[in-house]
């Protein structure tokens, strides 16, 4: 996680506190006030880092020269039409 969005999530985090430490509705969800009261803004910082949101990686690009040979597509499409067939039966008896 780099260190601005890092300091952004330590931001909207500081700011949930803040709000509800103050009686306001938060954006976010706060996490820690009672550490945050007790031991102060260095401990809550260190103990919310590790807790910090990860950043969802983009799944890598789709090769879209490589296409499943017909036979297979054919077998799945059958395989698939099975199964809701198989459903349908056993509402239909059930």
């Amino acid at each position: 996680m780099n260190e601005r969005r890092c300091a952004g999530e330590l931001t909207l985090a500081y700011e949930a506190l803040r709000a509800q430490a103050t009686g306001e509705l938060p954006a976010v969800t706060p996490r820690g006030l009672a550490m945050f009261l007790a031991a102060g803004f260095p401990t809550w910082m260190k103990a919310w880092a590790p807790l910090a949101p990860v950043p969802i990686k983009a799944p890598p690009a789709v090769n879209s020269n490589c296409n499943p040979p017909i036979g297979i597509r054919a077998e799945v499409v059958q395989v698939l039409a099975e199964m809701a067939l198989s459903c349908q039966k056993r509402w239909a008896t059930g």
